[in-house]
């Protein structure tokens, strides 16, 4: 079953990011998967898995995937433009995403930063997250009190977050 939840009241799309799961929502451990994503406004893309044991890892872009880059902005979606995942220079460097166990339902989101991020020290889940809207929610909250750099002063600011979610199930 695939869900679309829409964001929680207080958060916003305001990017109307959308996210897409290919080939689909149903994936077999082992197989290869791939996302699109298209967005209103330019932003940088940050994708997080949520396993269906409730574990967050941040699969794009990796730590891995930025240490061998020399491209600054690889993360960065343009507005009304497709942004696949994995890109074409990440599937060089050997990047791709395999489904791994365990099998169930699981999630995908969609994060796009108005100001240029990469790498998010994703919170520790104290707690079984019940949902794609629960999900949402818990990044939204936790995202609304990150700080960013400014690349022009170099101080610390708020920033503007989009999310999309979708849900797909491991077999």
């Amino acid at each position: 079953m695939l869900w679309h939840v829409q964001a929680p009241r207080g958060s916003t799309n305001a990017a109307s990011v959308s996210l897409e799961i290919l080939p689909g929502p149903t994936v077999n451990i082992g197989g290869k998967v791939s996302f699109g994503l298209t967005a209103k406004k330019a932003g940088y893309l940050i994708l997080v898995d949520v396993d269906a044991e409730g574990r967050m890892s941040q699969i794009f872009p990796t730590a891995e995937l930025l240490a061998q880059s020399i491209e600054r902005d690889m993360n960065l979606v343009k507005p009304g433009v497709q942004f696949i995942v994995p890109t074409p220079a990440a599937q060089q460097r050997g990047f791709e995403y395999v489904v791994a166990p365990p099998a169930g339902s699981a999630v995908i989101v969609a994060i796009l930063s108005e100001r240029r991020v990469q790498l998010l020290d994703l919170p520790d889940v104290q707690r079984k997250i019940q949902g794609p809207a629960d999900t949402l929610s818990y990044l939204s909250d936790w995202t609304r009190q990150l700080r960013v750099t400014d690349s022009g002063s170099g101080k610390l600011v708020s920033n503007n977050w989009s999310f999309d979610i979708k849900s797909y199930s491991i077999k």
